[in-house]
């Protein structure tokens, strides 16, 4: 009997703490985020997204309540939501949504090593724990292997190209060349995407100039730099969803980086 007793009374306290997750309703409102969720297997807890959350392919058919910048109150509610994870808490919208009773959750990893941190705490806030450390797990794994360029090369990232902007200090982007080996040419500058000018990458002597591939010619790029840098300047592209997205594809984009390094030295 006391052997009955004690399985009943195990049965009630895994029953007590499963439910917290059970059922939870989550507005993914970042990309990376709905990234990492469909990653983590919370795929089907997920009812709402915002612009740009295009991957994977599934995720092009979530309702659509805003965008990076702002939210729809109105069309969020609607979709029931228990949770909401987000870039940026002072968003607009997010403190109405906390005030009618979504809690949230805010996902803005700003290195490396934050978004593997960052992929178990979503996995523990959603009930995905398992999962997640499996992706967590793998990530850090590669990261481990990929290892860094022979030399600090140095490197113009071009963020956007008309204006010309770079990325700057303490940014996701610096961190991920700096992980690389690599050396950031405007890395000492106190802003997250500074405007430049053709003289001060000039002065700054980059050997290596990094396209993101989104929204321009690459090849008009290309010859743009070779114009003013000579050309023997080496042009790597690389899809900025893979770089850009603190989330669980960052690997994919360094370990592509890191493989046209290795080919061009």
């Amino acid at each position: 009997m006391d052997s009955l007793k004690r399985l009943v009374l195990l049965l009630l306290c895994v029953c007590s703490v499963t439910p917290a997750f059970a059922g939870e309703r989550i507005l993914a409102l970042a990309p990376h985020i709905c990234e990492v969720l469909y990653a983590i297997g919370a795929e089907k807890d997920v009812v709402g997204a915002v612009s740009y959350c295009d991957y994977p392919k599934a995720a092009k058919q979530l309702p659509r309540v805003g965008a990076y910048n702002r939210i729809n109150v109105e069309a969020a509610l609607a979709l029931k939501p228990s949770m909401a994870i987000v870039l940026d808490t002072k968003m607009s919208g997010i403190k109405q949504l906390e005030a009618m009773g979504v809690k949230i959750v805010q996902s803005y990893p700003e290195t490396v090593d934050e978004v593997i941190i960052d992929i178990r705490r979503i996995g523990k806030v959603t009930g995905h724990v398992l999962q997640a450390n499996l992706v967590a797990d793998g990530l850090q794994q590669r990261l481990d292997k990929l290892g860094r360029v022979n030399k600090p090369t140095p490197v113009f990232y071009e963020v956007w190209a008309e204006p010309l902007l770079t990325a700057g200090k303490n940014t996701f982007i610096h961190d991920v060349l700096k992980r690389m080996g690599l050396k950031n040419v405007f890395g000492d500058v106190n802003l997250e995407a500074p405007r430049v000018n053709i003289e001060s990458v000039i002065a700054a002597k980059p050997e290596i100039i990094i396209i993101p591939s989104e929204n321009r010619d690459v090849k008009e790029r290309t010859l743009f730099w070779q114009k003013w840098l000579g050309k023997d300047i080496r042009v790597i592209t690389v899809n900025p969803d893979l770089v850009h997205r603190p989330g669980p594809r960052l690997l994919d984009g360094m370990e592509y980086l890191k493989g046209q390094l290795d080919f061009e030295h």
